[in-house]
């Protein structure tokens, strides 16, 4: 495991005037790192670039990172854990499988929707950390793909998805299909993300679920 270079918080309260408490700095610091990746990408960026963002001096930054990849590491490392977090949590709440690879799937759109940035900068920048870097975040077993793969095969196991889905192939192009959301969805367009988010999850379920399956999904829905 890469070591946490983030310093240790503080509790007491700071009198007025004084520094940032660290781990706000360390915030900071991620944020706007993430947007200058985003907006200059990771070999356009330079660490000068986001001292003078912070308004600091490039030297101070050494105190959180030792290197630029350290940087994208951390940003990279961030994105993913709160994604994670996000399509674990759907994924573990009540129902079938189809209903929480549905929620699931809602939650990962609606999640990417409203982190644009972060969302882009993970899905631009992440090749450019080292074989090594990038497995340690996203797991020997792609860990993120997994929950999407697993629901899917729990669902066959259940009989509510068809027998010649590949659940690793399914689970690719769940994530494929709407990871994509980031290019063009918009703010102040004509969807809202959970409208985006309902029409991606329901198209996805009707490509894996048997057709038993969605009768019982639409009588229920119409009961």
């Amino acid at each position: 495991m890469a070591q946490d270079r983030r310093p240790a918080g503080r509790s007491e309260r700071r009198a007025a005037g004084e520094r940032k408490p660290r781990e706000q700095r360390w915030a900071q610091l991620l944020e706007v790192a993430t947007q200058v990746f985003y907006e200059k990408g990771y070999d356009g960026a330079s660490l000068q670039d986001i001292a003078d963002r912070l308004g600091m001096l490039k030297g101070s930054l050494y105190y959180y990172i030792q290197s630029k990849e350290d940087l994208l590491f951390e940003v990279i490392s961030e994105v993913h854990r709160e994604g994670y977090a996000v399509v674990r949590t759907a994924a573990a709440s009540e129902g079938d499988p189809l209903d929480r690879l549905e929620r699931t799937i809602r939650a990962h759109v609606e999640h990417a929707c409203r982190n644009l940035v972060p969302t882009a900068v993970f899905l631009h920048e992440l090749e450019a950390l080292p074989t090594a870097r990038r497995e340690e975040i996203l797991g020997s077993g792609h860990a993120y793909q997994g929950v999407f793969r697993d629901l899917v095969a729990e669902a066959q196991s259940e009989g509510l998805a068809r027998p010649d889905v590949d659940p690793r192939v399914a689970g690719l192009s769940i994530l494929g299909s709407t990871n994509w959301v980031y290019r063009w969805f918009r703010a102040d367009g004509p969807s809202t993300p959970e409208e985006i988010a309902a029409q991606l999850a329901a198209m996805a379920v009707h490509g894996v679920a048997t057709a038993a399956a969605l009768v019982a999904r639409d009588a229920a829905v119409g009961a």
